[in-house]
């Protein structure tokens, strides 16, 4: 059956809910539980826009990996009837008739048909199960390590690259007390506590990193930032870069995640996140970290 054709006004209200479903996400960062709900979805989002990351987290706060229908039946999965779609930006390309119509006018770059987004429907992998035999469905979980482990020693180097690349330098060495790593502002010296597990010193490292990454690549739109917010930025930074490496660092992070104050404008906590995205990425694209959950799903570019 065909599907109705929408008037203008329909169309722009669709438009306006759609914005109005972002907003609503973007709010969620106010609350400390939508802020932690947030990083907690993006250590298995990374690779998803911001926006995608928050209207996940807003709808499925414990999504870990989501797909289209069809996409989860190529997985071996089968979505169970009656399941509510999470909505998130995806792109729309021109059509095959819009590209040929603009190659016969000359294919001038300016006036290429633009991609466009609308909120589509993905499912997360707790609304499917897995089809039949002789169907072998992908395994879906990841790897998961302990802090206290040594799994991550190959990412140690790549971290060490990133710091040299930035300007920084990374020493192993005894440190006071209970400190885990220390930032030297003047000589950019990042030292991390000797005699700890790989993995805590990977987490230690990642911390450090996004602190110095504020200084040695700073964006004009990230804002003056007080201890305590700088603090927050970094440690949030470190807690969704660490698990989506597999490695669960919620018992040292969570502390830290405190709200923001309630006087705070939305607009510097929504950067704060833009922030954080931006930092982690980049630690994130340094140690070639993947994620299951972006392999077959939407693609993360709304």
């Amino acid at each position: 059956m065909p599907r109705t054709k929408l008037s203008e006004d329909e169309r722009a209200a669709r438009r306006e809910a759609d914005r109005q479903k972002s907003q609503e996400a973007v709010e969620q960062l106010k609350s400390t539980e939508g802020w932690q709900r947030w990083l907690a979805v993006r250590r298995h989002f990374h690779t998803y826009t911001l926006r995608n990351q928050l209207l996940i987290a807003m709808q499925c706060p414990e999504a870990t990996r989501v797909a289209g229908f069809r996409a989860w039946l190529n997985l071996g999965y089968a979505v169970r009837k009656g399941e509510q779609a999470i909505r998130i930006w995806m792109p729309m390309p021109p059509s095959k008739r819009a590209i040929a119509e603009w190659k016969a006018a000359g294919a001038v770059p300016d006036d290429k048909p633009p991609t466009r987004f609308k909120l589509g429907p993905v499912f997360d992998r707790s609304q499917v199960d897995p089809l039949p035999a002789p169907v072998e469905p992908v395994p879906l979980d990841p790897p998961l390590v302990q802090i206290e482990g040594d799994e991550l020693a190959d990412v140690w180097p790549q971290l060490v690259q990133l710091a040299g690349d930035i300007g920084s330098s990374v020493t192993l060495s005894e440190l006071p007390g209970s400190k885990g790593g220390t930032y030297d502002l003047e000589t950019k010296q990042i030292t991390i506590a000797a005699g700890r597990s790989v993995n805590g010193q990977v987490k230690t490292l990642v911390h450090e990193l996004a602190h110095a990454l504020l200084r040695a690549e700073p964006d004009e739109d990230d804002g003056a930032l007080t201890y305590a917010e700088e603090e927050l930025v970094v440690e949030s930074v470190a807690y969704t870069v660490c698990g989506s490496l597999g490695l669960d660092t919620a018992g040292y992070s969570i502390p830290y995640l405190a709200s923001w104050s309630e006087s705070t404008e939305l607009a510097t906590i929504e950067r704060a996140a833009g922030l954080i995205d931006r930092l982690a990425r980049r630690i994130e694209d340094a140690v070639q970290s993947t994620d299951a959950a972006a392999d077959d799903a939407v693609p993360a570019t709304a």
